[in-house]
């Protein structure tokens, strides 16, 4: 039987372990093209490997990460149960490799009418546990299943379901103003930065940062958000129609930061083999990416706690927190975006408490 491999990321596991792994439509468009913004979106690329993915597992899948109960979810399994048995569904099945983030091979490609691989994310596709070679191999099937399913009706079918599930938590993230204040806090005015939040509401196991998205521009970072219910029969009307809770908050400020944060990591890290000693058997993405979300997290706690008087962050790195995250976390609870000091400066004294713990654990 296959096994699947799940990370769950709630609020607290951002804060422990970052923000990865329980033509596209924009739906509200209510800002202009230069202005900074967060949009909401249902892709068909996305939800078209979400569906096979989860036509495929989902009756192995735990209970409690098992797609929510809803009337959507109903109108899925409609269409698409009846193709169970389809080449495509039973590769995924049998395929050892193929986890939760499946649903991010579809950002990879320009389109699902001749499902165009764009070959800049080849890298990218071999983190998630295919080649390109595979994914050549298994197109044919991906294109007669979504010939044979109407797939592309579906979608177009319920695209006013779809503008109604993200209107409300468009409208809540336009009116908190979520960007701007992140904009503040890192002392920024610029223009012309987007964060693309791309639904999916049949996912109850993960949400997954892609920061491979359009063609790596820096300008522009995009993150696939699941829709959680503790189990899927208590999905209620918030998993129908998506509000702004504390988790999907912190998601927004953690993945708007790296924004600011990526071009401050490259500049300062240094020598990734100085930090070895937190990251041992890493790649050197992976270390990067370890170091980053140590100051990131942080980061997200500290937001949530002066923007929305939110203090679970704050109570699991002063009470709980055992590692030199509350050091910098400390240190970024000192710094004023009002005052003089710079951002980049309080980023560098981050940096440099996490190299001086690692020269402490060598000696």
């Amino acid at each position: 039987m296959k096994k699947i491999y799940v990370q769950l990321h709630f609020l607290i596991v951002l804060f422990l372990f970052g923000c990865k792994e329980k033509k596209i439509n924009n739906t509200i468009p209510t800002e202009t093209d230069t202005e900074n913004k967060v949009v909401f979106k249902i892709d068909e690329r996305t939800e078209f490997f979400r569906t096979i993915f989860n036509i495929a597992v989902q009756d192995d899948l735990s209970e409690d990460i098992r797609p929510c109960h809803t009337a959507y979810l109903k109108r899925v399994n409609a269409q698409f149960l009846p193709f169970k048995e389809h080449p495509i569904i039973n590769w995924i099945y049998e395929d050892e490799t193929i986890g939760i983030d499946f649903s991010a091979i579809g950002l990879m490609f320009n389109d699902l009418k001749q499902f165009e691989f764009n070959p800049i994310y080849n890298k990218e596709l071999q983190s998630i546990g295919l080649s390109k070679e595979t994914l050549d191999s298994i197109t044919p099937f991906m294109i007669d299943f979504y010939q044979k399913s109407n797939f592309n009706k579906f979608f177009n079918d319920n695209k006013s379901y779809y503008a109604k599930a993200l209107s409300k938590i468009q409208k809540q993230v336009s009116e908190e103003k979520i960007f701007d204040k992140v904009m503040r806090f890192y002392q920024q005015n610029g223009t012309g930065l987007e964060l693309h939040v791309f639904v999916e509401l049949t996912n109850n196991a993960n949400n997954r940062a892609t920061s491979f998205y359009d063609k790596y521009n820096s300008k522009k970072r995009a993150y696939i958000l699941g829709n959680i219910c503790e189990m899927p029969e208590k999905s209620n009307m918030g998993n129908e129609f998506l509000e702004l809770n504390n988790d999907r908050r912190g998601i927004l400020y953690h993945e708007t930061s790296h924004l600011f944060t990526d071009k401050l990591l490259n500049k300062h890290i240094g020598d990734l083999a100085q930090y070895k000693i937190i990251c041992s058997d890493c790649s050197d993405i992976q270390i990067m990416d370890k170091v980053d979300h140590m100051i990131v997290g942080p980061i997200q706690a500290i937001m949530m706690k002066k923007f929305d008087q939110n203090n679970a962050g704050n109570d699991f790195f002063l009470e709980r927190c055992k590692d030199i995250r509350k050091e910098v976390y400390k240190r970024l609870f000192e710094y004023d975006p009002k005052g003089d000091i710079p951002f980049e400066k309080v980023y560098i004294d981050c940096i440099n408490l996490i190299k001086n713990s690692t020269k402490k654990s060598n000696q």
